[in-house]
């Protein structure tokens, strides 16, 4: 007799067959058909796909080569994509996830950089340092994270967790996690939560400080709360159209061996007063 765990495997296995489309080739083939001609056939076609393998997905079922594939080709078409769209770093991480076999990689950093809630959090953490070093205060502010208790605590760290427009200037979260402008597309397709960290040392009247981002490229699981799941889901513009690619789905491909999570790493040196 069927334990209630087989049961439910396979009604989900039954769902998911009832989804059942032939995988297509190419899918970057299609995306340009979107995007280019604006084929709502081409659309459906990688919706009805992706749809019928988040089912699969959910389901913990075994994906076959052709389906791995599809999946593969998704993230190294977003490549080509970001660099004709100006998200090279979103594709390069995209194309890295499926293709880098885990390894660190580095991006540029003009995507932080240029963000207002980075550059924001640079002046707040540099007004910290100044007061610590002027106050010849024992703490030590040779290393400092976004995410430094007293540092968050400071009426510097403060003023960027209030009053702020966060489409158009970010924010800093209670634990120190940026949140990068909703406008700023470049970096939120590429990076859109992470901690920045800065290396600081004084020269005379002057400080040297190395800014860096160091992030894990990784997805979101599958939860059992759907309106969490529904909150965990990338958007890959195609033109007129969105493809919505459910992080759960994308985090699943490291279970079947087709990506696997990395580091990726920026920084830049500055020297201030």
């Amino acid at each position: 007799m069927a334990t209630a765990d087989q049961v439910k495997m396979l009604e989900a296995a039954n769902k998911c067959l009832a989804k059942r489309v032939d995988i297509p080739g190419a899918p970057l083939w299609h995306m340009g058909k979107v995007y280019v001609f604006e084929s709502d056939e081409s659309f459906k076609l990688l919706d009805n796909t992706v749809k019928y393998l988040e089912c699969k997905a959910r389901a913990k079922m075994p994906f076959e080569e052709d389906e791995k594939e599809f999946m593969k080709e998704l993230f190294e078409a977003s490549w080509w994509g970001g660099l004709y769209k100006g998200y090279k770093e979103a594709g390069k991480l995209s194309n890295h996830y499926v293709n880098g076999h885990g390894a660190d990689i580095q991006i540029d950093a003009d995507v932080y950089k240029t963000s207002v809630i980075v550059k924001d959090t640079m002046d707040a953490l540099k007004a910290y340092i100044r007061k610590l070093a002027e106050g010849k205060q024992s703490r030590s502010f040779a290393h400092l994270r976004s995410n430094d208790t007293l540092f968050l605590q400071s009426e510097f760290a403060r003023k960027l967790r209030s009053g702020r427009n966060v489409n158009m200037q970010g924010s800093l979260l209670e634990d120190g996690v940026l949140i990068a402008e909703q406008s700023n597309t470049r970096l939120k397709f590429a990076d859109h939560r992470f901690h920045l960290s800065v290396s600081t040392s004084k020269a005379s009247d002057k400080f040297y400080s190395t800014w860096k981002v160091e992030s894990l490229y990784d997805f979101q699981p599958f939860s059992n709360n759907e309106e969490e799941n529904k909150r965990h889901i990338t958007h890959l513009p195609l033109g007129h159209k969105e493809l919505n690619l459910p992080d759960g789905l994308s985090q699943y491909m490291t279970e079947i061996g087709v990506a696997k999570a990395f580091n990726h790493v920026a920084s830049w040196d500055e020297w201030w007063k």
